[in-house]
């Protein structure tokens, strides 16, 4: 054989078993966005928050390398379509989704998703959708809101739904009296209003329209296996208290 041959076949082979195991130690890229309370995203600064400590605690369990990266939603679903990314959080399971992803059995947070108007606003909902028919809705680009107000707006209930790409864009449209109403989880929206200094400016109209699950949601590539250790993690989180411990921390 010439030797040449011979140096290039052993550096075919060599490679062979040298790239497995760097893509196994690749770190896991993890993508949200700024949610406050649960993920606090500030330039220059970790992110806070309990779903940052959440899934920090889950993927320290699992043991594998990872990091995390924070953009608006629509652009990490990009990056989970691309490749570019392994599973984004949080997010609410849809039908279209658990075709495209893959979800674990354990959500990582429950919200009430409610209606947010001006102090003076004569806008009113008590639980009928359709009485906002006319009224002007923020909304942002690629968040579920539950199946319920998703049910609605696919009907075509709503005839003035505004997209924008952060729910800090919608609140600054509301205030500045360009639209009637956001629609946004209860905590978060009033996290958002403080760090515009207009807690006292909105309120919440009627009653919750759903009380729904956040999940982690991971690529098709990421794998079932990933995801049934995720569940693995939970689970052992739960039961060894340290969910609750991260839970009454973030409530007190």
């Amino acid at each position: 054989m010439h030797l040449k041959t011979l140096f290039t076949g052993l550096y075919l082979g060599l490679l062979t078993l040298i790239l497995p195991a760097s893509a196994q130690n690749k770190p896991l890229t993890l993508v949200s966005f700024d949610y406050p309370p649960f993920m606090n995203v500030q330039e220059g600064k970790p992110a806070t928050g309990l779903m940052i400590e959440v899934i920090n605690e889950a993927f320290k369990r699992i043991g594998k390398p990872y990091k995390m990266e924070f953009y608006p939603l629509a652009r990490d679903f990009q990056m989970l379509d691309a490749g570019e990314a392994d599973a984004l959080f949080t997010v609410k399971k849809t039908p279209e989704r658990e075709t495209n992803y893959l979800f674990p059995k354990e959500s990582v947070l429950s919200q009430d998703y409610v209606f947010f108007v001006l102090k003076d606003s004569p806008v009113e909902f008590k639980g009928d959708l359709k009485s906002l028919a006319n009224a002007s809705i923020g909304v942002v680009n690629k968040v579920s809101y539950g199946s319920v107000f998703d049910a609605a707006a696919q009907r075509g209930d709503f005839k003035k739904l505004e997209v924008a790409p952060t729910y800090e864009a919608n609140f600054k449209k509301l205030l500045a009296k360009r639209m009637d109403v956001v629609v946004c989880s209860r905590i978060p929206g009033f996290a958002f209003l403080k760090e515009l200094n207009a807690t006292q400016q909105v309120k919440v109209i009627g009653p919750p329209i759903e009380t729904t699950q956040s999940y982690i949601m991971f690529s098709k590539k990421a794998g079932p296996a990933l995801v049934a250790e995720f569940d693995k993690a939970m689970a052992a989180m739960r039961s060894d208290g340290t969910r609750a411990k991260l839970d009454k921390k973030y409530s007190e």
